[in-house]
């Protein structure tokens, strides 16, 4: 099922914040430290996602977002 922008919102916003990674159809990952590492724009169609070079970004359409992955609280420190 796709991702819907309600669910980013909660995992970008999540209060201690988790780490997660973000799978598209074809199994590529973008994986996000931390909640200054992504931004949903105003209409939650498209996900910016900071390289992990650290030297761009990805643009991701929200709804071809199949899998999200996060780690427990005793991964992310």
């Amino acid at each position: 099922m796709p991702m819907h922008a309600d669910e980013l919102k909660l995992l970008l916003h999540a209060t201690p914040f988790h780490p997660f990674t973000l799978f598209l159809p074809n199994e590529k990952s973008f994986h996000v430290p931390h909640q200054d590492f992504a931004w949903l724009n105003p209409k939650g169609r498209t996900l910016v996602v900071a390289a992990s070079d650290g030297g761009g970004v990805n643009l991701l359409d929200v709804a071809m977002i199949t899998r999200v992955e996060a780690q427990e609280a005793s991964q992310a420190s």
